[in-house]
């Protein structure tokens, strides 16, 4: 049995940082966390990175290279405990959070709803859902001694029109309601809450989804507008508007970044018509 990390354990940049301008992102070890983790950087932020993947993590750092810029330590999103030393740790440093992403996440392969594991079930309830509740609980009040800050979720385009993914999709349904129950409970101390809704998006475990044949890609393009699946970095420079004060009038929003997805999967009952030309009315 692998032994979780340690929560509060940092490696990189001990320095003290300036109060307020740290990022904090979940599942930065992942495809759309480390995505989210390196656009941030590139835009001037200081990111505390935290998985229960370490070794990724170092990886990540090591092809950032920004030394100056990056922090990382374990933190598994399950365990209320860990958040709690970790945001303990963050104190002691000096590192003041600006924003949290609560990007950990697990996806699912296609089950009926008869054959779900209920194992399987609850743990990506655990980390989908509740590990979200935990770091926001745990974590808002670093940003609220700061002054306020921003919470991005990441959600899912499940969040709007759930898929036959009978644990993974109201996992993200009930993380998008936590976003607008959060955005109003929040905005008096001026921290906002929002949420990216991904669709398809082209991370490592989609691809190797995708090379197993348990994702069809012709099915998904063919339902987007725009024929395509999402690429990791237009995930993160949405991330990277919501976290800014570009987007200081923004709270409660769910921005899908689907290719259209949202959009267009209604129009495949009419697909051969519209490719025919052909209109109708009433």
């Amino acid at each position: 049995m692998t032994k979780r990390p340690e929560g509060g354990e940092i490696h990189g940049m001990a320095r003290k940082r300036a109060a307020g301008h740290t990022i904090l992102v979940t599942g930065a070890a992942g495809g759309i966390g480390g995505g989210i983790a390196r656009r941030l950087i590139a835009d001037g932020w200081q990111v505390f990175a935290s998985d229960v993947d370490l070794d990724g993590l170092a990886r990540l750092a090591q092809e950032v290279g920004a030394e100056d810029r990056l922090t990382y330590g374990a933190l598994d999103v399950r365990e209320g405990e860990q958040a709690e030393r970790l945001a303990e740790t963050l104190r002691e440093k000096g590192a003041g959070l600006a924003g949290l992403v609560n990007a950990a996440g697990l996806l699912q392969d296609l089950f009926p709803l008869l054959d779900m594991d209920p194992a399987l079930e609850r743990k990506i309830w655990d980390v989908n859902y509740f590990g979200s509740v935990t770091c926001t609980k745990t974590f808002a009040p670093l940003m609220i001694e700061c002054g306020g800050g921003a919470i991005v979720n990441i959600t899912s385009i499940n969040e709007e029109r759930p898929m036959p993914l009978h644990a993974y999709a109201p996992s993200k349904v009930a993380l998008g309601a936590l976003t607008k129950l959060s955005a109003g409970e929040f905005g008096p101390v001026g921290l906002r809450v929002n949420a990216i809704a991904p669709g398809f998006t082209l991370t490592p475990v989609m691809k190797e989804k995708i090379r197993t044949g348990k994702r069809d890609v012709a099915a998904i393009e063919a339902a987007t507008a725009m024929g395509r699946l999402i690429e990791v970095e237009e995930i993160a420079s949405v991330a990277s508007f919501l976290l800014s004060d570009d987007a200081r009038a923004v709270t409660g929003a769910s921005i899908p970044v689907d290719a259209g997805w949202l959009a267009t999967a209604h129009w495949m009952n009419f697909r051969g018509l519209a490719e025919g030309g052909q209109t109708e009315t009433g």
